[in-house]
């Protein structure tokens, strides 16, 4: 943490944050970068990995960060492309998944694909694509501050820009994204 005030207070860097920490070593950095320079230089960020089939975060970092007053920006919103309508009608021969970058074939099981499905119903009903939903499911939560969205074509990026316009879901909503994805009922935010 001392490397990152000093690089603050050159003016290399603009901001301290970190990625991936825990809640208790998110804290601490928090407190030791706090101690060390009296607050003038204090963690800024935490980009953890989030979305709606891997939520490690929801368990006490969004707690933790939000009582050090540090922003969330979470990356791989889409889950690596499996939270978009990819893989619906199998492995394109340009995908992830095909040219075995970052998915596995294997992850595209029948479970998958059915809460795919049933994810992209639920898009449909709200006027937007799988991956908008998905988009607006994590910045439902106001402490999550922006989310790290991969494209590979501008259109991807215009496209995703679209989670914006309809960022609010109802209980009934959320709890069936949790049924689909076979998650416990979450707290809501």
């Amino acid at each position: 943490m001392a490397a990152l005030e000093q690089l603050v207070r050159q003016g290399k860097v603009l901001y301290a944050g970190v990625s991936s920490y825990d809640a208790a070593r998110t804290a601490a950095a928090a407190r030791a970068i706090s101690d060390m320079s009296s607050g003038a230089v204090p963690l800024t960020i935490h980009q953890p990995s989030y979305n709606m089939m891997n939520r490690w975060i929801e368990d006490e970092l969004i707690d933790t960060c939000e009582q050090w007053g540090i922003g969330i920006i979470p990356f791989i919103p889409l889950n690596r492309g499996l939270l978009t309508d990819r893989y619906l009608h199998g492995i394109p021969e340009d995908s992830r998944a095909a040219k075995k970058r970052f998915v596995r074939r294997d992850e595209i099981t029948e479970e998958y694909l059915e809460q795919i499905r049933g994810l992209a119903a639920l898009a449909e009903e709200r006027g937007q694509t799988i991956a908008q939903l998905a988009i607006a499911w994590i910045l439902r939560d106001a402490r999550v501050t922006a989310a790290l969205i991969g494209a590979s074509r501008p259109e991807q990026i215009e496209q995703n820009l679209g989670a914006v316009k309809n960022l609010e879901f109802t209980p009934e909503e959320l709890a069936r994204i949790d049924r689909i994805l076979g998650f416990p009922k979450q707290a809501e935010s």
